[in-house]
């Protein structure tokens, strides 16, 4: 795995052939080795290779999530390069193709896509990331969340 390497995002689906529900033997057979293995907040494990993590459910241990970090210049959904093109024409798009995007903790999350964004909109290059979720991942916070609009310049 190189930082140059193509990631298509699939809603509700998942990362070129990894798929949400997977073990972490199938995404291991996908992606290789993790570089690291760890448990996260909740206690669940969670892998890391490059700057690419794959997050799994407690018992049974199925994939829920896949992040990038800005560094994975390849990472697209629905032909829109996240990390190469303008950060206020991919919010622009995906806000297009989601139509009720949400706020939640800095994070821009849009329920429709199943993918979550942050730095994007705060022009932060440092906090960069996308997350591609699986459904129901965000339904516990679903209250807190407020919807989100592009400020105008």
């Amino acid at each position: 795995m190189t930082e140059n390497d193509i990631f298509d995002l699939t809603s509700y689906s998942g990362v070129n052939n990894a798929r949400f529900g997977m073990t972490p033997k199938e995404i291991e057979a996908i992606f290789g080795l993790p570089d690291i293995v760890d448990m996260d907040y909740f206690q669940q494990r969670e892998e890391f290779r490059l700057f690419m993590n794959v997050a799994y459910s407690a018992e049974p241990e199925r994939a829920i999530h896949f992040g990038f970090g800005r560094q994975m210049k390849g990472t697209k959904y629905n032909e829109i390069s996240l990390f190469t093109e303008d950060p206020n024409i991919v919010l622009q798009k995906l806000i297009a193709a989601d139509g009720n995007p949400q706020l939640l903790l800095g994070f821009v999350i849009f329920l429709n896509l199943g993918l979550t964004l942050t730095g994007f909109h705060d022009n932060d290059e440092s906090q960069k990331a996308v997350t591609l979720f699986e459904r129901g991942f965000h339904d516990e916070s679903l209250q807190e969340m407020k919807p989100f609009r592009l400020r105008k310049k």
